[in-house]
Formats: C-alpha cells, structure tokens, sequence
C-alpha cells in the first residue's frame, strides 16, 4: 500500500471532524506504517479558518428559507466549486491512491442536500478505484434528493466494504440504500483513540475543573434528526450553567469546538461577563481541542465530539441531547444517566457535575475494549 486517501470534512471549523481524520490516518499507520496519508476534504477546503456560510448573518437568512430553496442553493453552490476548482484538485487526489477511505462521521446526512451533493459529484472520480466506507453515521431523515444522490455515489464508487459507528446507522444505510445487511459491520467512532493519536497534545495539568462547550443550539437545532423546536437563548443558557457552577467554587472554562456559529455564541457571552470575565477559549486546529479538553476534570457538551473526545482521553462528561447520533454514543459507553435534554435547569446540571466529578472517570475497562474494536474493525476494512 503506498498511498490512502482519506476523504471527509477534515479541514472543517468543526474540529471534530479534523480529530477524527487524524485517529483514522493513525490507525491505518498502525496497519501501513510505510503508506502515505493525504486528506481530501470534500467540501472543498484546502486548510483551516476558511469562510464559511454559518458564521454569520447568511446563516440566519438561509436557516429561514423554505427547505427546497436551501437545497437548490446549496446544490448549486456544490456544482460551482465543483467545476470551478474541486474537480481538478480532487482528481489530482484520486489518481494516484491504491485506496479511498470515505469517512467518518455523519457524512451521510441531508441537510439541505449538503453531503448528498458532495458525495454524488466526489464519486464521479471515484470509478475503478478500491473504495471503503468506514466509521460513517447515517442519518434517518432523508429527502428524496438526497436518497438519489447518495445512491448514485454507491453506484459510481461501488464501496468494497462499509462500517457505520453505531447500529442504528448500519440499519439505516441498509433500509435506505439497499446495502445488503451483512456487507455491513459497526466498527465504533475513530476518534475514540485521540489520545494516541494526539499523545504529544496532552495537558500534564487539570486546569479547569468543568469545560463548558458552548454551542448554537438554533444550528444544532437545524441539523438534528429530531427536528425538535428550540426556544431557549444559547447565550442565555451558558452563562446560567457557568454562574451555578461557578458559584459551588469550581473554576469554569468556556470553549467550543471551532464551529463558528458556535463561536458566535461564546462573543455573545463574553461581551456580556463584565469585569470578573471567566476564562474562554477557542480552539483552531484539532489538537488544540484535544489539548483543551485534556486540561479539565470534566465537560459539559452538546456536541457529539467533546464528549467522544473526552471519552476517549478517559475524562468524564455530561451530554444534552439534541440528536439521535448523541444518544447513541451514550448507550454506547454505558452513560445514559448523564445524558440530558437539549436545555436542562442550570441547577439540574450543576448537581450532576458535582456528581460527576466526585465519581471520578469513565469505566476504564468498557473504553479499552471500545478501542480495542475501533483498531480492529478499521484494520479489517482496510
């Protein structure tokens, strides 16, 4: 094997896309200690802090369109790039790798025909090549575009092997797509072996006692399968945690995970905090979320990847749930009992996390185990 190419988000402002690209290079290195790794990011991106339509005001107005007009601009926007410039750098890519590894994460979702579209035109170059799926979430919630277009990726790349991260995801790709059910295994998410993947990354010290990731709930909101309303201020909802903690004496950091409609949020706190500001900080590459993350005795987070994460560095979290992929991770690693609704009281989460801390860290031997089968399964595929 001289060359893998690695094709998902790495180079998103969601940084957790960016670790879990790297724990899967890591352990394809294990395997091939001798190949060459590349990462193709199919959205387009070359490289971090690039601009993005959820960072702003766009954002807002686009969230508001009806759901067909979103999906027209974001196909054609996807053609765009596509012919402007992704196509050459793609192929450019794609030619000279012995294999394509599609994943992980939830590339298979439709959010306004977002990743159907990039799948659909990345598959065009993808004919003749040795193709694996592996460690992707599949979403239930499909329009009849996005089914289409993502058929077609299936039809052109012809995928030798497929892993979904959990169960529910294989059941979907199977009812969905018509892939033959054992043609499909769960191999668990690739990022839970971040503190191998990230060993120089990590904090000697506990800095914090309780990281608090922020998030745009009204952006988590969008994309979840749920669908469910959210009427609570992101804002609001933070800072009210930060003070209930804060105010049982434990030392708070507030953090998101690079997304900048999350960021957005984290101004919105930090213009408000007046003097005695709390400590903020934003991370803008994958190992300085592992290394933030690494620096406190536990979290609090929305976000599927803090908490993985976090798991993964055998430090103890606290999810809210806003979409079926968190819940799943949850059930997963046997933590169910600190997993709470999208916006619980401040006061409900604040005992929790005194609970928390006092029980001390995850089940050593369940996550050992995990990623004992996160190594194995990607080995397989590959």
């Amino acid at each position: 094997m001289k060359k893998i190419l690695i094709c998902a988000v790495p180079f998103s402002d969601n940084l957790g896309d960016g670790v879990i690209a790297a724990s899967l290079a890591h352990i394809a290195a294990l395997k091939y200690p001798q190949a060459r790794f590349e990462l193709l990011d199919i959205a387009g991106r070359q490289g971090f802090a690039e601009d993005n339509l959820r960072g702003g005001g766009a954002f807002r107005l686009f969230a508001k369109l009806p759901s067909l007009l979103r999906s027209l601009i974001v196909f054609l926007y996807c053609l765009k790039g596509y012919f402007l410039s992704w196509r050459k750098n793609w192929k450019a890519a794609v030619d000279d790798a012995d294999l394509v590894v599609i994943g992980g994460g939830q590339l298979f979702c439709d959010v306004a025909l977002n990743f159907p579209a990039k799948l659909f035109l990345l598959s065009r170059l993808l004919r003749g090549k040795k193709v694996v799926v592996a460690c992707v979430g599949v979403t239930a919630k499909w329009s009849f575009w996005g089914r289409f277009l993502v058929k077609r990726f299936i039809a052109n790349a012809r995928p030798v092997f497929y892993a979904t991260r959990d169960p529910e995801s294989a059941r979907n790709l199977h009812t969905y797509f018509k892939v033959p059910r054992t043609h499909i295994e769960v191999v668990p998410d690739p990022a839970l072996i971040c503190a191998d993947a990230f060993s120089g990354e990590l904090s000697a010290e506990k800095n914090w006692d309780i990281g608090i990731c922020v998030s745009s709930l009204d952006a988590l909101v969008m994309n979840s399968e749920y669908g469910q309303p959210n009427a609570t201020s992101s804002a609001r909802f933070f800072a009210g945690l930060a003070d209930a903690l804060r105010a049982k004496g434990l030392r708070v950091l507030y953090f998101t995970n690079g997304a900048s409609e999350d960021n957005r949020v984290l101004e919105e706190i930090a213009s408000a905090a007046g003097e005695a500001k709390p400590a903020f900080l934003v991370p803008r590459y994958p190992d300085e979320l592992v290394s933030l993350i690494s620096a406190c005795s536990c979290i609090v987070a929305h976000r599927l990847h803090a908490n993985i994460v976090a798991y993964g560095l055998n430090i103890p979290s606290i999810g809210m749930n806003w979409d079926k992929k968190v819940a799943s991770f949850f059930e997963l690693t046997g933590r169910t009992h600190y997993l709470f609704d999208l916006s619980p009281r401040a006061e409900k989460l604040g005992a929790s996390v005194l609970d928390l801390l006092n029980d001390g860290q995850p089940d050593r031997q369940r996550l050992d185990a995990l990623r004992g089968q996160v190594v194995a399964g990607v080995h397989a595929l590959i």
